[in-house]
């Protein structure tokens, strides 16, 4: 008898889940079905030929599959022909109501045939007039017959034409195909640059206006006003990753002009993250040779940086370049004191260091040591580097004995350093022995004094 109620009990709790969780999908499904309701929706496929598109619009709901070449009517209100076995099939659901088109080429006449609900209806008369009603909408949604209509439109208007019509349309993907097909056209720099400035206004997806521009630059970059219309395209695109991927095609495409890129470079300031921007400088400094004012330029963007790491991947890249101007290295130098970071401005500084040093360069570098780095860790590996060198003039090696003595705190440090100098300064003459021993006073710790003065001869 307890094995029967234990039965019953576990059949009510299970009926009970059930009806729960049947009752939470039903709630679940409408609320998709109202949240999807109020939004527009556009999807396209295409198998096998047959191409398909699927178009939400609040209570309104498209579906076209269309196969073959379709002739429109000059006011795009009629489908006047289609290619032999080809076919478009047109349904509409509005607030209820279902109606349907399906025109085909049979054995070269075209029938048409119109739907509402299950049943058919006269096509000449209720049919021809909605067809007139729905087919422009359906046009601006979708690329039916999109390459006739541009061809239509650019013969009575233009560029202009064109563009008016692309204005109407609420898909990216329609707008940028009408687009693409204008292009195609041998544009005059006016039409070009309405165009460039269109696709920044009309297209809001970075994906479809990069997209353009990508595949576009020569026509885009044959003048100072086209150029200046595609930068300002350029900065209505928000996602840096886009932004960087148009930029990167303008620099693999060595057409390029050393004044057009220098123009491009604009583009860079609409970029806010340090990874895209830097892998940007990167691969312009490695693929290009730059003259004094892109160097610069290069610099300039260098120095917005926020990172000290992606800075100092650029300044190293920027220091391999043997040709960097007076005015370039200047900059170059007051970009690396904005580094905050001790070690990353001290593996600037040992770059620094493989190149042969004049009095001029070392004394920026022993001020610049100076002035940006706290760390005596950090300080004594450069000056340990600079003795490691043995290519200093007595002037320069009296210059770091000065600045050893300034710069660094710790004793144990400042022997480190003082021992890797030893044997340039015994080889030296009595005053940069002299200038050994006055850095050597500033040795607190008797042990480590005793060991920088008994490697002096």
């Amino acid at each position: 008898m307890r094995t029967i109620t234990i039965l019953q009990k576990t059949i009510f709790s299970t009926a009970l889940m059930l009806v729960f969780l049947l009752s939470s999908s039903v709630n679940a499904q409408t609320s998709v079905k109202n949240t999807k309701s109020n939004s527009y929706s556009f999807n396209s496929s295409s198998k096998n030929g047959v191409k398909t598109y699927h178009i939400k619009n609040g209570q309104k709901d498209f579906r076209i599959e269309y196969e073959g070449e379709i002739t429109l009517s000059n006011d795009d209100k009629d489908i006047i022909g289609i290619s032999r076995g080809g076919f478009i099939e047109i349904k509409k659901s509005s607030f209820g109501t279902k109606r349907r088109i399906l025109i085909h080429n049979e054995s070269g006449t075209l029938v048409k045939k119109y739907f509402v609900g299950w049943s058919e209806k006269p096509f000449n008369s209720a049919g021809k007039k909605w067809l007139a009603d729905i087919l422009p909408e359906i046009l601006r949604t979708t690329t039916i017959a999109a390459k006739s209509r541009v061809d239509r439109f650019y013969r009575k208007g233009g560029a202009s034409g064109v563009l008016s019509e692309v204005s109407k349309m609420k898909s990216d993907y329609v707008k940028s195909a009408y687009i693409k097909l204008l292009l195609e056209k041998n544009l005059s720099t006016n039409d070009l640059v309405k165009t460039i400035q269109s696709t920044g206004k009309y297209i809001k997806s970075d994906h479809y206006v990069s997209q353009i521009l990508k595949s576009n630059q020569k026509a885009f970059l044959k003048n100072d006003r086209t150029i200046t219309a595609y930068i300002n395209a350029t900065k209505s695109i928000d996602s840096d990753h886009y932004i960087s991927s148009v930029l990167k095609k303008v620099i693999e495409d060595s057409s390029i002009s050393d004044k057009q890129l220098g123009s491009l470079l604009e583009i860079t300031k609409g970029i806010s993250s340090d990874h895209y921007i830097s892998q940007l400088l990167k691969s312009i400094m490695k693929n290009r040779t730059l003259n004094d004012a892109n160097m610069a330029k290069i610099l300039t963007l260098t120095k917005d940086i926020k990172s000290d790491h992606y800075k100092t991947n650029i300044l190293k890249i920027a220091l391999k370049n043997k040709n960097l101007s007076t005015k370039a290295y200047a900059q170059f130098l007051s970009t690396v004191k904005d580094i905050k970071s001790d070690h990353y401005i001290s593996t600037i500084i040992t770059e620094l260091l493989k190149n042969k040093l004049d009095r001029t360069s070392l004394n920026t570098v022993l001020k610049m040591m100076e002035e940006t780095i706290n760390s005596d860790h950090y300080l004594a590996n450069i000056y340990t580097k600079m003795g490691s060198k043995n290519m200093l003039s007595e002037s320069q090696l009296i210059m770091v004995m000065e600045s050893t003595s300034k710069t660094i705190n710790s004793s144990h440090s400042l022997s480190k350093v003082l021992l890797s100098f030893a044997k340039q300064v015994n080889r030296s003459s009595e005053k940069v022995k002299s200038a050994y021993r006055k850095a050597a006073k500033s040795v607190n710790s008797d042990t480590y004094y005793g060991r920088v003065m008994k490697a002096l001869n």
